[in-house]
C-alpha cells in the first residue's frame, strides 16, 4: 500500500481542512459539533481506520488508538471552534499563501494533519504486513477545548495509557511549548443602595464601590509588572465584562458585577492570589474557573522532537489549552503548531500554508524516529 506523493499530501491537507472549516462547530451549535464528529468518523471508516466515538455530557470526541486504551505517543487536537458573528468565515478561502476561515489555525488544520499523518503511517505498516496494533502513536480529537475541555480531554485522558503527548494547538515553526499559564476566572459583585437618579444622595452607587475595588486589585497585579522582563511571564488580570444596575438610566444602581480573567505562572499560588483578592476588596468574590499551569519536565522525547524541528527553541506561551490536563496527571508532553500570525479567534483567522506543510514534514519524520526509538 503506497503513501501519497508529497504534493498530493499538501493538496489533501488543504482540502480536508477546508471541509472541516465549512462545518460551523461552535459550542452554541451542538448539532454542528456532532456533524463534525460524524464527518471525521466517516473519513476514518473510508480509510479503514479503527476508532472509538465518545459522548460525555453531549460533547463528542474521537480516539484513534493502536490498542484499546493505549498509545505510547498520543497526539491531541480539537474540532470545536470559537463563536463568530460573521458566518462568512465558515467558507474558507486562500489568499497570499494563507488559508483563511474560522478554525483554520485553531484547530481544524491540526485535525486534518493528524488524520492524514495517522493514515499515511498506518499504510506504511500495512504494506509491511502489519496492522493498526503495530502503530506507535494514537489520536485524541475532542469537541470542547474552546469551552474548557472538561468533557473531552479532561474526561478521556485517564482512560488512555501514554508515555508522551503532543497537542497540536499552539507554538509555531520555531517554538515548541512546554509551559502555559494557569487560569483563575472570577465574578466580583458590588452592592449599594438604589435611589432615583435625580436624588443620588439618597442612594449608594454600586458601580462606584466596584471601581474602588478594581483599583485595589490593580495594585495586586499591575505593581508586579513594573520592572519585570519584557516576556510578560508574570500574573495578569483583565476585567473582561461589566454589568451595572437593571438597565434604567434614571436609577442609582444597587448592584454591579465584573468578570475577571486572571492568568498566573508556576511561580504563583492561585489560592494565595484568591485569598489576597478577598482580603483587599469588599465585593463578593465567586470562582468561575480555576485551571492549573501546564508545565512539563525534561524528556528524551522533547530532545528528539527538537532535533527533528530544526532545533526550534523550547519555551512558553501565555494562553491555555487542553495540555493542562497532562500536568494534572503527570504526563509529559508539549504543544506544537503551524504559523497563524496570532490570528486565532479573530475575523482575520488564517494559517500560513507553507508552515502547515513544514509541520507535517517535521512530525512525519519525528514519528518515524519515535518508532525506531520505541522498537
Amino acid at each position: 500500500m503506497k503513501t501519497l506523493p508529497e504534493n498530493q499530501i499538501h493538496l489533501e491537507l488543504i482540502e480536508l481542512t477546508k471541509k472541516l472549516i465549512r462545518i460551523p462547530s461552535t459550542s452554541s451549535r451542538r448539532d454542528d459539533i456532532h456533524q463534525c464528529a460524524d464527518f471525521i468518523s466517516q473519513w476514518l471508516k473510508a480509510n479503514n481506520i479503527d476508532f472509538d466515538r465518545h459522548s460525555i455530557n453531549d460533547v463528542p470526541s474521537i480516539s484513534v488508538l493502536p490498542q484499546p486504551g493505549n498509545a505510547p505517543l498520543l497526539v491531541m487536537s480539537h474540532f470545536d471552534v470559537v463563536e463568530v458573528k460573521n458566518t462568512e468565515l465558515f467558507e474558507p478561502w486562500i489568499e497570499n499563501g494563507c488559508l483563511f476561515g474560522r478554525g483554520s489555525i485553531d484547530d481544524k488544520y491540526a485535525v486534518a494533519l493528524s488524520l492524514i499523518l495517522f493514515r499515511e503511517h498506518l499504510n506504511v505498516i500495512k504494506s509491511g504486513g502489519g496492522n493498526q496494533q503495530d502503530m506507535q502513536f494514537g489520536l485524541l480529537l475532542s469537541g470542547d477545548e474552546e469551552t474548557g475541555g472538561a468533557n473531552g480531554v479532561g474526561a478521556l485522558i485517564d482512560s488512555i495509557s501514554t508515555d508522551f503527548c503532543i497537542a497540536i494547538d499552539g507554538g509555531g515553526p520555531e517554538l515548541i511549548v512546554d509551559k502555559e499559564k494557569g487560569i483563575l476566572q472570577l465574578k466580583i459583585t458590588a452592592t449599594g443602595k438604589a435611589s432615583h437618579g435625580a436624588r443620588p444622595w439618597l442612594g449608594e452607587n454600586a458601580f462606584d464601590n466596584l471601581v474602588q475595588d478594581y483599583r485595589e486589585l490593580q495594585t495586586i497585579f499591575f505593581e508586579q509588572a513594573k520592572g519585570e522582563p519584557s516576556d510578560h511571564w508574570y500574573k495578569t488580570m483583565v476585567l473582561s465584562n461589566l454589568t451595572v444596575g437593571n438597565g434604567s438610566i434614571n436609577v442609582v444602581p444597587d448592584r454591579a458585577e465584573a468578570l475577571l480573567d486572571i492568568r498566573y505562572t508556576e511561580h504563583d499560588d492561585p489560592d494565595a492570589i484568591l485569598a489576597s483578592i478577598e482580603r483587599s476588596i469588599k465585593s463578593k468574590v465567586e470562582i468561575l474557573a480555576k485551571e492549573p499551569v501546564f508545565a512539563t519536565g525534561p524528556s528524551s522525547n522533547i530532545d528528539l522532537l527538537v532535533r527533528n524541528f530544526d532545533n526550534a527553541i523550547v519555551g512558553f506561551e501565555h494562553g491555555a489549552s487542553d495540555a493542562r490536563y497532562l500536568s494534572q496527571r503527570g504526563i509529559p508532553g508539549v504543544i506544537v503548531g503551524a504559523e497563524g500570525n496570532t490570528s486565532q479567534h479573530t475575523e482575520n483567522e488564517h494559517i500560513v500554508l507553507s508552515s502547515l506543510y513544514q509541520l507535517y514534514d517535521r512530525l512525519d519524520t519525528f514519528f518515524h524516529e519515535f518508532d525506531k526509538e520505541v522498537k
